[in-house]
């Protein structure tokens, strides 16, 4: 997994992680991060290669490169994962990060529909109006206080890079829509404010707090499917699950008003809501832009996680999951043939100089065998069953001990470098801009390995820091 960021606008950073399996089970871990002369692709790939080689890893071996799907780390012609599929690793799955690809789909979504993209400025607007004034926040504040109808939520910016901010700046606008309305009207009388005037206009209309509450019910669905790839123990059987039940819950919103969208239509009486009147109560329009903003974002996700692009991880899904095989013996001889011929053709042939991962004659024959043998064990979930091959039935099906141990190493998400490049910024900030590649890399070592205090062996540490050289007693 790998992210390049820019640190100061003075250099460019390679930020890498490591996906390995020990013993059937999987672990990521931070390897460096390094200053790179330009953020070309075919630079980035010789910083891979040194860096693999330099760890002692085969680069032949990489079977999965996981990346935020720029197009320098995705291109079909000449991006990294290409250059290293036709050069060194013919194996490699190139995968677009499930948590970015998500992220995009609801941003892509966001711009289709011109309510909405209208919407998200206005929130914009906001926020920046009472960022830019204490007075106004505090006096925002003792409305809120005053009230406390909900939770305290400060009011929070969307952010184009920010995974989860606007579900964030929604449910802030949502919990102070009337402190707000009621602040801005103090401020409009006492001030005869322009600006005050005009977003307020925005926040009385039915438009605004209905879409408020539209958007904390298709938000919080796509959120959710966000959370779940960025979880550590998310992998390739994940993907299809979750797409699925994403746009179920989307076409569930879709037939009918979500939780939120349900409370706002209890509270809307007489064209007021919380005791305000809304104006330009066009039910109509918004019943549009609300099928409108649905269809968009179930459109974005299915182009963004098309079925036929997931190939080889689903095939490995269906031929090692036992979770998926059918009860029936009958049914269990036919299951999978189809996938595992596809599996035997990706890693049973010849690429170039490299040898084939497996013999595809011995997986054919040894399939029925396999899943039998899982079936019997209870159909384990998708990472036990990578487990009992790698571990018990190793020597008997090694053909199915190599792709479990590809399987359980190919990343479904670069979230481990994500947050290595939030490490990287809080270590290497503006006041510490001078420090060196190498400290910097030992400092996010340190942090990545997150021992806590307690489990942490002082006399170890010790031990091992008077033997690096002779020291002077104390």
């Amino acid at each position: 997994m790998t992210a390049s960021p820019t640190v100061n606008t003075v250099e460019k950073m390679l930020i890498t992680y490591l996906t390995l399996q020990h013993k059937g089970e999987p672990e990521t871990v931070f390897i460096g991060n390094y200053v790179i002369p330009s953020g070309t692709a075919e630079c980035i790939t010789t910083k891979i290669k040194d860096v693999l080689s330099g760890r002692g890893v085969a680069v032949a071996r990489v079977v999965g490169l996981g990346s935020d799907g720029a197009n320098v780390m995705v291109g079909r012609k000449a991006g990294v994962a290409q250059k290293m599929r036709l050069n060194d690793c013919p194996y490699l799955v190139n995968i677009h990060c499930g948590a970015h690809r998500t992220a995009l789909a609801a941003r892509d979504a966001s711009k289709a529909v011109r309510e909405i993209s209208a919407y998200v400025t206005t929130i914009n607007n906001i926020y920046t109006y009472y960022k830019n004034s204490p007075i106004r926040t505090h006096r925002l504040n003792e409305l809120q206080n005053e009230m406390q109808e909900h939770d305290l939520l400060s009011l929070k910016q969307p952010s184009a890079t920010r995974w989860l901010s606007l579900e964030r700046a929604v449910k802030g606008i949502r919990a102070n829509w009337v402190a707000l309305v009621l602040e801005l009207q103090e401020e409009e009388a006492d001030k005869d404010c322009l600006v005050a005037k005009g977003i307020r206009k925005r926040l009385q209309t039915l438009m605004f707090p209905a879409l408020t509450h539209l958007l904390t019910d298709v938000l919080a669905v796509v959120n959710r499917m966000n959370l779940t790839f960025q979880k550590e123990d998310v992998n390739i059987s994940s993907i299809q699950p979750v797409v699925n039940m994403t746009l179920a819950s989307l076409e569930d919103l879709m037939n009918g008003p979500g939780e939120a969208e349900t409370t706002f239509n209890e509270a809307l009486q007489d064209g007021k809501f919380c005791g305000i009147t809304l104006t330009q109560a066009d039910a109509q329009t918004f019943s549009r832009v609300r099928t409108d903003n649905i269809a968009e974002v179930t459109k974005s996700i299915k182009k963004r996680f098309p079925s036929e692009h997931v190939g080889i991880i689903a095939d490995l899904d269906t031929v090692i999951n036992a979770s998926r095989y059918p009860g029936a013996d009958s049914a269990l001889k036919s299951y999978g043939l189809e996938a595992l011929e596809r599996v035997c053709d990706h890693y049973g042939s010849q690429r170039d100089a490299a040898a084939p991962l497996v013999q595809k004659e011995r997986m054919l024959r040894d399939f029925l065998p396999v899943k039998r043998v899982l079936a019997g064990s209870g159909n384990p979930s998708f990472r036990e069953s990578c487990r009992l091959l790698i571990t018990s039935l190793g020597e008997m099906f090694p053909d199915y001990k190599t792709l479990a141990e590809v399987a359980l190493v190919i990343p479904v998400s670069s979230v481990a470098a994500e947050r290595g490049f939030s490490l990287q910024n809080n270590i290497k900030t503006a006041m510490r801009s001078r420090l060196s590649e190498a400290k910097t890399q030992r400092l996010m070592t340190i942090a990545s390995a997150a021992i806590s205090l307690d489990a942490f062996d002082y006399a170890q540490a010790s031990t091992q820091f008077k033997s690096m050289r002779p020291r002077r007693k104390v």
